[in-house]
């Protein structure tokens, strides 16, 4: 099994060595993916719009191809679980700001929800919130509420079984114990 600090750092590189501190608690707390919820239920954090519109995203960030995707291992509900008991009010606050933006974004660009758009749409718009997630201005001010829904995206996937198996290589560390090598074999004695 894969060490939850290994997966983490591994998931920080492939965010560019960012992760914020909410994230490490949440994956270091061991909080893994759920089913996605029911049509009606009341979630941890987000409203259902609000899960629409998430859901929209993280399928677009992660779709399924010949691998599975976001949405086959429940990020959606991980993200929901994430935000309402690892992340910090300001954290949720930004994020739930961003998801106002995204449907007034959406509105005012073709009339309908995010999640309603064409794939195509929803891209063109998310390349827009990249831009601004991963601007210069962004790394000196609040983290990006694009950043921070990428970012839980990308955990949520990594640290489902699936995720840490398709998308990841796993090699033991330190490895099995091998009492009786050649130093032939190896070429040198280890020093550390």
């Amino acid at each position: 099994m894969m060490d939850r600090r290994e997966l983490l750092h591994r998931a920080s590189m492939m965010l560019g060595g960012f992760i914020t501190a909410s994230a490490a608690s949440g994956i270091l707390a061991g909080c893994i993916a759920m089913p996605e919820p029911v049509a009606g239920a009341k979630s941890g954090f987000l409203t259902l719009e609000e899960m629409t519109t998430i859901t929209a995203m993280a399928d677009q960030i992660l779709p399924k191809t010949d691998t599975p995707g976001a949405l086959d291992v429940g990020v959606p509900a991980f993200i929901d679980r994430m935000l309402a008991g690892y992340y910090t009010d300001k954290e949720r606050g930004i994020v739930r700001a961003g998801l106002v933006a995204v449907s007034t974004d959406a509105a005012e660009f073709r009339g309908k929800s995010f999640a309603a758009l064409t794939s195509e749409e929803q891209v063109t718009l998310m390349k827009a919130y990249d831009q601004e997630a991963y601007s210069p201005r962004a790394a000196t001010a609040d983290p990006h509420y694009f950043r921070l829904i990428k970012e839980l995206t990308l955990l949520g996937f990594c640290t489902s079984k699936v995720g840490a198996t398709t998308l990841m290589r796993y090699e033991q560390t330190p490895g099995p114990f091998k009492g009786d090598v050649p130093v032939s074999a190896i070429g040198k004695v280890w020093a550390t």
